[in-house]
């Protein structure tokens, strides 16, 4: 059985754990940007500007209209 220097193990957990945090981090973005949607919707929803939405949200205008025209499709 082969066995590896303590300098590139270092190394490889090294670069598995910021593999694993850049995938938490990626995660986060997710989740917060489906939850920026999700209140994008129910402002849309309570007739609210987009104009205004886009200051609640942080979405652009052209994301809130593609929401919109999902949601009316879906309704």
């Amino acid at each position: 059985m082969r066995t590896i220097s303590p300098r590139a193990e270092e190394k490889f957990v090294s670069t598995a754990m910021r593999l694993e945090m850049k995938g938490e981090k990626r995660g986060a973005e997710r989740g917060r940007k489906e939850e920026r949607k999700k209140i994008a919707i129910n402002l849309l929803k309570n007739k609210v500007p987009i104009e205004l939405a886009t200051i609640y949200t942080g979405l652009t205008k052209k994301e809130l209209l593609k929401l919109q025209e999902e949601y009316n499709r879906k309704n």
